[in-house]
């Protein structure tokens, strides 16, 4: 398995440094529960510093700097292998991340009716997601997997993560 850190400009509007606060803080539960050899982050331009920061990444180019464009980029590197989605402005927990193993489907992560910032493709699913994402570049994360859903026919889990997720709500386009 594969982590996918999506990382864009809109993220810096809560300030820099604690967006860095909490992605060293994920990092390191994403280093305990995976492993260090399995973090990708699709990065866009502002985010020139993390080369320095964090060593240990590999850095995708987002050059449209935005989720979807990061995750159709980052997906396509990782083909072949099972990929956990990440959004940069999430604050991991170690029992929100075990709830998207295990399962069968795409399973994505959902506060209110949203995308909550996190969500998990199967190797099977994943040139089917790329296809999605393809579809969606103008749109949002969760219309990139309600269209494959919908269109590809690829079963999809929204499980509720209402229980204590500590991150924003993402609507981010």
């Amino acid at each position: 398995m594969k982590v996918l850190l999506l990382l864009y400009s809109d993220l810096l509007k809560e300030g820099e440094e604690k967006l860095y606060s909490r992605l060293e803080k994920n990092l390191k539960l994403i280093n305990k529960v995976i492993g260090i050899d399995n973090i990708y982050a699709a990065v866009s331009a502002p985010f020139k510093d993390l080369f320095e920061k964090f060593p240990d990444l590999c850095f995708i180019n987002n050059v449209k700097d935005s989720s979807v464009f990061g995750a159709y980029k980052g997906l396509r590197k990782l083909r072949g292998n099972d990929v956990l989605i990440i959004d940069g402005g999430v604050k991991l927990e170690k029992e929100h991340l075990f709830q998207f193993f295990n399962r069968i489907n795409v399973t994505v992560g959902m506060i209110k009716e949203k995308w909550s910032g996190i969500a998990f493709v199967k190797m099977r699913d994943v040139d089917y997601m790329i296809r999605s994402l393809e579809r969606n570049f103008e749109k949002g994360m969760l219309d990139a997997f309600r269209t494959l859903k919908e269109t590809y026919s690829i079963a999809a889990d929204f499980i509720d993560l209402k229980g204590g997720l500590k991150a924003p709500i993402l609507e981010l386009k």
